[in-house]
């Protein structure tokens, strides 16, 4: 039978998982990680995650396509458009393993802050204290501006040090 690139959907933060239940299977699957930064109350870290969230490539037949999600905890469903499986072609997963050639050159977008946004700064020495984003600079960094003591200032931050407390 011929094989095709399907997109199988995890639950949040099983991808891991839901792949190496998939290998053990001896089906080839692919789940593209990156290198970010973490961040808890006390210390940061990189770590890898998924480009795509709650999502892996399964490269397999009929077949192989319903042993791969058949008794694979955290494996939600296949992507489907138009009725039909979502598939990606062999050039659309070439072109994804080349951009992470470079990985440094890849970056999440965190599309829900957008400027006017109140936030709450989450870490560091202003940790508590609110603003509003006042400039969005590409690369994670926010310009925030902080109203505290009557006094105005800016401070520059990264999205995964605020936390969106309202939208203006």
């Amino acid at each position: 039978m011929d094989k095709k690139w399907y997109v199988l959907q995890s639950k949040p933060l099983k991808e891991v998982k839901v792949f190496d239940q998939i290998c053990k299977k001896n089906i080839n699957v692919y789940l593209p990680l990156i290198d970010t930064i973490r961040y808890w109350s006390d210390r940061k870290k990189k770590v890898k995650v998924p480009l795509f969230p709650g999502y892996l490539f399964v490269y397999a037949d009929m077949d192989e396509r319903y042993k791969a999600i058949s008794n694979t905890f955290g494996a939600l469903k296949y992507l489907v458009y138009q009725k039909r499986h979502a598939i990606i072609s062999d050039e659309e997963i070439n072109n994804i393993k080349i951009s992470l050639i470079e990985p440094e050159r890849v970056r999440i977008e965190d599309a829900r802050l957008i400027e006017g946004d109140m936030v709450e700064i989450t870490h560091g020495i202003f940790k508590g204290l609110k603003g509003i984003i006042v400039q969005i600079r590409g690369s994670y960094k926010l310009m925030v501006s902080i109203i505290e003591m009557n006094t105005t200032f800016s401070v520059q931050l990264s999205n995964a040090e605020v936390k969106l407390v309202s939208r203006i």
